[in-house]
């Protein structure tokens, strides 16, 4: 893997992160969606961005991030609005609380 990919993947690991702690965190408070849209929107828009330059650079990396890749638009689309689709990750969560 290249230094270009290397930085990509780590904003990927710093994104997925950010998503799931912001998906959780309107779970738990779910008034706070209207303030969190608007960067949940722009971070998922990164997020597409990195995957597309990532498999541009590498295929083969892309493919070992695509689940969690996934699992991170899943988040940030339950932080933009409660469409019942939730990552798999969440929906542990929610299951089991």
């Amino acid at each position: 893997m290249n230094a270009e990919a290397g930085s990509l993947i780590e904003e990927l690991e710093t994104l997925n992160k950010q998503a799931f702690q912001m998906a959780l965190s309107i779970y738990k408070d779910p008034v706070s969606r209207a303030e969190s849209a608007e960067k949940a929107r722009f971070l998922r828009k990164r997020l597409l961005d990195i995957a597309e330059e990532i498999e541009q650079i590498d295929p083969a990396v892309h493919k070992q991030w695509f689940h969690r890749i996934s699992e991170s638009i899943l988040d940030f689309d339950f932080v933009v609005a409660d469409s019942g689709m939730t990552s798999l990750r969440l929906g542990e969560i929610i299951r089991w609380g």
